[in-house]
């Protein structure tokens, strides 16, 4: 217990970690989003969006093992791994509200950006050979990606998805880089 008290701050670590991972994740959503829109809607259900998105995702799960990485390079300390879960949740979090900033701040440059990729979405589920009342509900689905109401679903979803392969990333990346053993 004394030695928990006394290890110096991670959240420089976190922090870090945290800003590496949205900026990666939304460059991977950003460049799938635009290679998305680069395509004719062909009425498939997998999109280099989508592609691009997991890749994103998969490159993000890192951001919990950078932290422990980075936290114990730069102090040489050693602690159990539920604090490196700790620490890859902290990224998730992190990530997340810098991912939903730097999404925004896109939103001032790329304004038509959401819209195009809602119309391609669109055209795409209009090519589906879907039943006609399935594809007007999936249509009707599409809100204004800008909405508070959206915008807050899409951090949760985000924090959910970051905060559980983090967490996971960071048990591991304690067990390799923290390890008391």
């Amino acid at each position: 217990m004394e030695n928990e008290q006394t290890q110096p701050s991670y959240w420089n670590s976190v922090i870090l970690a945290s800003l590496i991972t949205a900026i990666l994740v939304t460059a991977f959503s950003l460049i799938g989003g635009y290679m998305t829109l680069g395509s004719e809607p062909s009425g498939s259900f997998f999109s280099s969006a989508q592609l691009f998105s997991t890749i994103g995702c998969l490159v993000g799960a890192l951001g919990g093992l950078f932290a422990n990485w980075h936290y114990v390079k730069e102090n040489d300390v050693t602690y159990k791994i539920g604090k490196g879960a700790l620490l890859g949740l902290m990224v998730g979090l992190g990530a997340t509200i810098f991912s939903v900033i730097i999404s925004q701040i896109w939103n001032v440059i790329d304004p038509g950006f959401q819209e195009a990729l809602i119309e391609w979405n669109i055209q795409n589920l209009e090519a589906m050979q879907m039943p006609a009342e399935a594809r007007e509900q999936a249509i009707a689905g599409f809100d204004d990606p800008n909405s508070l109401q959206n915008i807050g679903l899409q951090a949760l979803f985000t924090f959910i998805g970051l905060g559980i392969v983090n967490v996971i990333s960071g048990l591991i990346g304690a067990k390799v880089f923290a390890s008391e053993e």
